[in-house]
């Protein structure tokens, strides 16, 4: 009898575990699906987007904003480009690229860890997406003077501020370079007229005074984009659209 009681006991075990991993794969299996397609959240590790965004401030990002990822190659399906003033979330163009292993890893370990920890390896500084606004397209020609930027829209023939071809309106950070710092060299507020090509965004920093954005690392490439920041959510008495 006891034998008969300690299988029917184990048994019950074994079909609540699977009930259990069932229960939680549908569980990542929905969150996967939104992070993918919907929406992630984000949180704000720097200073480089002040005053639009503080550190530690918490932004509510559209995956597919800019298109579908597919989860196994990582390239965007049906990329569709930003708008210029955009608030976006992009890869550098140094970060390493990731298999779908490591992509998956980390998708696991965030959904069990409440996106609290990554994959070993996919979260340190370069891996890590990072926010900028988006200022020029491709064919835009762009320039810099006074840490304002200056557009001149492919087809166009004359230069505009930044504000003036997104219809956007945003504070900017410029505390000057640090001294010495001559105007030729990057991040000092002033820059030549250069033309992007094919593919090629210009993305920089509201901090415009010592964070390092496309004056320093160059345009960024389409598949770099991972969304587009809607909403800061936290904290709550900050609450506000991008």
């Amino acid at each position: 009898m006891k034998r008969v009681q300690s299988y029917e006991d184990a048994r019950r075990r074994r079909s609540s575990a699977l009930r259990l991993v069932r229960y939680v794969a549908f569980l990542y299996l929905g969150f996967a699906l939104i992070v993918t397609f919907g929406f992630k959240t984000y949180t704000v590790g720097s200073r480089s987007m002040r005053p639009t965004l503080d550190p530690k401030d918490k932004i509510i990002v559209a995956s597919s904003a800019y298109g579908v990822v597919n989860p196994f190659n990582g390239q965007r399906l049906g990329f569709r480009p930003p708008e210029r003033g955009d608030v976006a979330l992009v890869r550098l163009p140094s970060a390493p690229s990731r298999d779908w292993k490591t992509r998956l890893a980390d998708s696991v370990i965030g959904f069990l860890t409440l996106q609290r920890v990554g994959a070993p390896g996919a979260s340190d500084a370069l891996d890590s997406p990072v926010v900028k606004r988006v200022i020029a397209l491709p064919g835009d020609a762009v320039s810099m003077s006074g840490y304002v930027v200056r557009v001149r829209v492919a087809g166009s023939e004359h230069f505009l501020t930044e504000y003036e071809v997104s219809g956007r309106d945003y504070d900017i950070v410029s505390d000057g370079p640090t001294e010495g710092w001559t105007s030729s060299l990057p991040l000092s507020g002033e820059m030549p007229a250069i033309e992007l090509g094919p593919g090629e965004f210009f993305v920089v920093d509201d901090d415009r005074s010592y964070c390092s954005d496309s004056r320093f690392f160059g345009p960024v490439k389409a598949e770099r984009f991972v969304g587009k920041a809607l909403l800061r959510y936290w904290p709550l008495d900050r609450v506000s659209g991008l």
